[in-house]
Parts: C-alpha cells; sequence; structure tokens
C-alpha cells in the first residue's frame, strides 16, 4: 500500500469504527494488483517471457511451487501488465532489436479449476481474446475450435496461462499442450501447478520455474499490508499478525485464510483479538484444500459443503446420518449427498475419520470431517451465494 492509498484510507472517517472495510482484501482468493515482495519471481518471468517484446512466441514453461508462494498473484498481475504494456495484435510492435516491426501479443490466463473439460478450455481462451460474448449452447468442440483459428490467424503470438493444473479436478500439463496443439495458431503456453512435473506430465526439455515458500518475515508484511486494506485501524495488533505468519509456516493462503476465520468470529462491531486468532488458526486443517479450488466445485457440492460445516462434529457420523441432515436442508435426496460425500472424500475435499468412541457392536461410524479452511470457507460462501451457510 503506498502513501495515496494510506492517507486515502484514514480519510474514510465514515468507516474509521468498522472492523471490515474492505473484503477483498482479507479473502484468500483474491489477488492484489501488486503482490508483496516477489520482485525476484516477476524478474524470472520476464526473462522467461522476454521473446514477446520484440513480438515473438516465447518458450513454453512450468511454473512450480508449494501452495500459497504467490504463483497466482503474480502471474495474474503480471498478465493484466503486460496485456497494458504490449500492443495488440493487428498493430505494429517495433523492436529495438530489428529495423522493422512485429505483431502483437495476446496474454490469456485460464483458471483449470473452471475450465476442465477440452470445451471449456478452448471457450475460455477464445473468451479471453475477444469483446463479444461467446455462446455456451449451440456449438461445440470444433466450432470453438474454429472461430479460435480464424481469430489467431495472422496475428501475433497467444501466450495461455493455464493456473492449477495437476490438481484432483483438473489435468495436467501435457493436456494443456495437447488441447492447444488440436488448434492452428501461434500458441505458447505457461502451466502453473504444485506437483512435480515429472507428476504432471511435463513435456521433456519445457523450462522449470521454481518458487519458494514466503519467509516468515515476508508472509508477516503480506499479512499487515492485507490487514491494513481491509480492516478498521487498530483492529489487529502486530504481534497477531506476526503470530499468524509464523503458523502458517510460508504459506499465505493457509495465513489469510486463518485472517479471514478469525476476523469471521470477531464479528462486524467487534476486536480481532488473540481468542479470534485461537480460532481462526484453529478452523484450518492441515494439510489444506485451497479455498478456490473448493468454490470451484459445482454448486451442488458447494452447498452440500455449506451444510456440512454448519452440523455439529457429532452430527457428521455416520456418514448416512450426515448426509440425512444435510438433504434436510438441501432440496437433494440422501442418498445423493451420501455420493457426494464420498466423492469429496475420494477427491480429498473431506475425510472420513473412525469415531474411536464407538459404543456397541458392529464397524465404529465414520464422521465426515472438511479437509479446508471452515471459517473462512463460511466467510467466501456467504459472500458468493449471498444466502447464509445453513
Amino acid at each position: 500500500m503506498n502513501i495515496e492509498d494510506r492517507i486515502a484510507r484514514r480519510r474514510r472517517t465514515g468507516d474509521r469504527h468498522r472492523l471490515v472495510l474492505d473484503e477483498d482484501a482479507l479473502s484468500p482468493v483474491w489477488h492484489p494488483p501488486e503482490p508483496v515482495d516477489r520482485g525476484a519471481l516477476v524478474e524470472r518471468l520476464l526473462d522467461h517471457l522476454d521473446a514477446v517484446f520484440d513480438g515473438e512466441r516465447p518458450p513454453n514453461g512450468y511454473l512450480r511451487g508449494p501452495g500459497g508462494t504467490g504463483k497466482s498473484a503474480v502471474t495474474a498481475a503480471l498478465v493484466d501488465r503486460l496485456s497494458e504494456a504490449l500492443p495488440p495484435p493487428g498493430e505494429a510492435l517495433f523492436t529495438t532489436t530489428r529495423g522493422g516491426s512485429a505483431s502483437g501479443v495476446s496474454f490469456v490466463r485460464v483458471d483449470l479449476r473452471e475450465a476442465d473439460s477440452a470445451f471449456e478450455f478452448a471457450h475460455a481462451v477464445l473468451d479471453g481474446l475477444v469483446s463479444d460474448a461467446v455462446p455456451r449452447s449451440g456449438v461445440g468442440t470444433d466450432e470453438i475450435h474454429g472461430r479460435l483459428e480464424r481469430r489467431v490467424r495472422g496475428g501475433g503470438p497467444v501466450v495461455v496461462v493455464a493456473d492449477h493444473v495437476g490438481e484432483p479436478e483438473t489435468v495436467d500439463v501435457a493436456t494443456v499442450a495437447d488441447r492447444l496443439e488440436a488448434v492452428d495458431g501461434p500458441f505458447a503456453w505457461l502451466a502453473i501447478g504444485r506437483p512435480a512435473p515429472d507428476d504432471v506430465a511435463v513435456p521433456e526439455g519445457t523450462p522449470v520455474i521454481d518458487v519458494e515458500p514466503y519467509s516468515r518475515a515476508t508472509l508477516t508484511d503480506l499479512l499487515a499490508a492485507r490487514a491494513d486494506a481491509g480492516l478498521g485501524q487498530g483492529a489487529l495488533s502486530h504481534s497477531a499478525i506476526r503470530r499468524i505468519a509464523e503458523w502458517a509456516d510460508g504459506d499465505a493462503g493457509v495465513a489469510l485464510s486463518a485472517l479471514l476465520g478469525a476476523v469471521e468470529v470477531a464479528g462486524e462491531d467487534g476486536a480481532v483479538d488473540d481468542d479470534a486468532v485461537d480460532a481462526g488458526m484453529a478452523a484450518v486443517p492441515w494439510p489444506c484444500v485451497p479455498a478456490g479450488r473448493v468454490l470451484a466445485l459445482p454448486a451442488n457440492r458447494v452447498r452440500t459443503l455449506a451444510c456440512l460445516v454448519a452440523l455439529d462434529p457429532d452430527e457428521r457420523a455416520p456418514v448416512g446420518d450426515c448426509a440425512a441432515r444435510i438433504a434436510g436442508r438441501l432440496d437433494l435426496t440422501a442418498s445423493t449427498v451420501e455420493r457426494f460425500l464420498y466423492e469429496l472424500a475420494e477427491a480429498g475435499i473431506v475425510e472420513r475419520v473412525r469415531v474411536d468412541d464407538h459404543e456397541g457392536p458392529g464397524r465404529p461410524p465414520s464422521r465426515v470431517d472438511p479437509r479446508f479452511a471452515t471459517l473462512a470457507f463460511r466467510a467466501l460462501f456467504n459472500r458468493r451465494f449471498a444466502t447464509p451457510a445453513v
């Protein structure tokens, strides 16, 4: 946050006594326009993409690192800035390395959590290149491919940034490459994910850019910047920020989930005290499924999870009874909800935990426990669906 932003924030006198001033700043799924202390990573990405400044296609690449290291935030901000700085296709790009000019370069960011099928992937790429709405009904993948080929024909390179490869719900890097090769055009791709290159079928010879976790000091600065932007003056002490940063072990997503959970406990007119911070951290399991991955699930699964987190732990066992309790709050059958819970357990979104204090004959029942930050999820769910979690 620069000086002008800080002054403007202080001048919002009508809001000075509110706890939350900017909900986005507290969200683990929101990316700021200027990521904190990731200048070295930006430089490495610019080195990798250097050819675009001459209007040429850069090499493909794989940006790899643990969760919560700023991969998505940095690439989203960089794509926005490059799109603004470089001329669009059809306009001349005069370079210092050539006497003539080159065509402009286009950048498209595709979230594979939202674009999992071949059709959705091609649709997302085309949608990122045109100003008019791209139809979803009445067209197939071949038609979208044809439109995409006509759009890029004769133009400059198109760099597709494919985020979140290799998750249980998303495709691997080789599939991203195959889907772009199916379209006749000057495409390059930059895939982003957590797994090792071999685990997501990164083609041999592809440059790999590794990202390290945040240091404790840097994560403290990141949380302080988010808290300054999102909370009222004095709502959260620096010692509390430092405590969350130390606990999160370099994972910004985990730290922000704990922060948002603490704010959720504190309430609109309260203060984020030590008890609220403890509750925010306690609501984050380890390891933790990213909030963005959970919210990208189909709406009926997300609503099922909202009902699950609203249940007391002893109401989540056994699985069949848990499903029946959730079905009673939704327009779904108990068998459908039970199927959802088993699918979500297979994907690692929830976990079936044996109830050790079970008394009576038969196998001990299983309890369904969320593997994501429950308080942060509840806050994000209520904002997105505009209805409280039941």
